[in-house]
C-alpha cells in the first residue's frame, strides 16, 4: 500500500495546483478576445454549430476549501 502524505504535503501540492490553475486562468483571459471573434467570424460565415456554454464546479474554491479544512486551526496548536 503506497505511504500516505502528510497534511503539510497535500497542502503545497494543492497549492502547487491551485497557481498553475490561477495561471491558466490568465492565459484564457488573454486570448478569449482572438477566440472570441474566431467564433464570431464563424457564425457571420455559417461554418459551424454554435456550442452550447455549461458552467463546470469552480475547482480553485474546492482546492481552496480543502486547504483550510486541513490547515490546522491557532486553538489546535496551542492546545
Amino acid at each position: 500500500m503506497p505511504p500516505e502524505i502528510s497534511n503539510q504535503e497535500a497542502i503545497e501540492m494543492m497549492n502547487r495546483c491551485k497557481q498553475e490553475i490561477i495561471g491558466m486562468r490568465a492565459t484564457i483571459d488573454r486570448l478569449k478576445p482572438k477566440a472570441d471573434a474566431y467564433d464570431n467570424l464563424v457564425v457571420v460565415l455559417s461554418l459551424l454549430p454554435r456550442p452550447s456554454v455549461g458552467m463546470g464546479e469552480d475547482l480553485v474554491w474546492i482546492i481552496d476549501t480543502r486547504i483550510r479544512e486541513l490547515t490546522p486551526k491557532p486553538a489546535e496548536n496551542a492546545a
